[in-house]
């Protein structure tokens, strides 16, 4: 019979081994689809920073996460990551006959890591009418099918469980939100 020590030293390990388990079972849900707007636009940029120049006045925001496949949520390297999002004023460039600043085109495209990690730079995105705070996103990846999808800032107006992230203050007081992405195998 096995002592109460080494009894409570098996099920130490034994829930020890369950917690990584869990939590991989928890970021690895394939992330929500949502609608791809009428603004979607192809070849935007390759570049990490959405906005230079501040447009609007918008607060700056840094976005990063990371994609992973299924079924054994591994690391997807070069997946290519869309995003697309409206000023602070909740409009949309390249949309309209507006004079556009190119060192702010709120759109860009980019790869993911060795470990399939992005980032970028933005600014806070303005809600518009019907519309609560959010970044389109457009993640491929050869194998994997691709997904259309969403990040908003926080739970509201019918916003589908899995895309919220929300907005936090760093230690330096910048703004900064993590999306991380799960693609279903194609």
């Amino acid at each position: 019979m096995f002592s109460r020590r080494r009894r409570r030293l098996i099920v130490t390990g034994i829930a020890g081994l369950a917690t990584p388990i869990v939590a991989l079972a928890q970021q690895c849900r394939i992330t929500p689809r949502d609608a791809l707007g009428p603004f979607y636009k192809s070849g935007a940029p390759l570049q990490t920073e959405l906005c230079a120049s501040g447009r609007g006045g918008g607060e700056k925001l840094a976005v990063s996460g990371q994609v992973l496949g299924m079924p054994d949520c591994k690391p997807l390297p070069g997946a290519l990551v869309e995003v697309w999002q409206a000023d602070a004023h909740g409009d949309y460039s390249q949309v309209g006959a507006k004079v556009e600043d190119a060192r702010c085109l709120l759109r860009a495209g980019m790869r993911t890591d060795g470990a399939g990690r992005y980032a970028f730079d933005t600014i806070v995105p303005a809600e518009y009418p019907g519309r609560p705070r959010h970044i389109h996103y457009r993640i491929s990846h050869q194998g994997y099918a691709t997904l259309v999808t969403q990040l908003y800032f926080a739970r509201e107006r019918g916003v589908p469980d899995g895309l919220v992230t929300p907005i936090v203050r760093n230690a330096q007081g910048g703004l900064q939100a993590v999306f991380e992405i799960t693609l279903a195998a194609a």
